[in-house]
């Protein structure tokens, strides 16, 4: 699974450098809600085209998604990868603690596959990382 964890890093490493070079977050909507605002009330998306509830709609759907928000999910998702991979290389010959270290390592296997899975489109996902 070595493929996979390197994988997904890089595509955390992606979402990182998106998320830092957009305007400051957390994000809000204007008070007319047809406008996406940065904490500087700067101007980062702007809903004219759409109408009445898709629009206010959408507009709160890009501010939940702001460069803060990204930025801690990307650090929850590398924690994650982090705690496989300790699991995954612990080599403690006391059986009862390897024991441990498989299940553990199993179980968090399925959770890095889970946190991929929203990233199945992007380039380079292998199907046989599907849960």
């Amino acid at each position: 699974m070595d493929d996979l964890v390197t994988w997904l890093r890089a595509r955390l490493d992606e979402d990182e450098r998106v998320a830092l070079a957009a305007s400051p977050g957390p994000w809000k909507p204007n008070a007319e809600h047809d406008e996406v605002l940065a904490v500087d009330d700067v101007t980062v998306a702007d809903g004219f085209a759409l109408s009445g509830n898709q629009l206010r709609a959408t507009v709160g759907h890009i501010a939940r998604w702001n460069p803060a928000r990204v930025l801690a999910e990307v650090d929850a998702k590398r924690r994650i990868l982090d705690e496989y991979e300790m699991w995954a290389d612990d080599d403690d010959q006391d059986y009862e603690h390897a024991q441990t270290a498989a299940n553990s390592a199993a179980a968090l296997l399925v959770a890095v596959k889970l946190v991929a899975l929203p990233m199945a489109e992007r380039d380079g996902y292998d199907e046989s990382w599907r849960p």
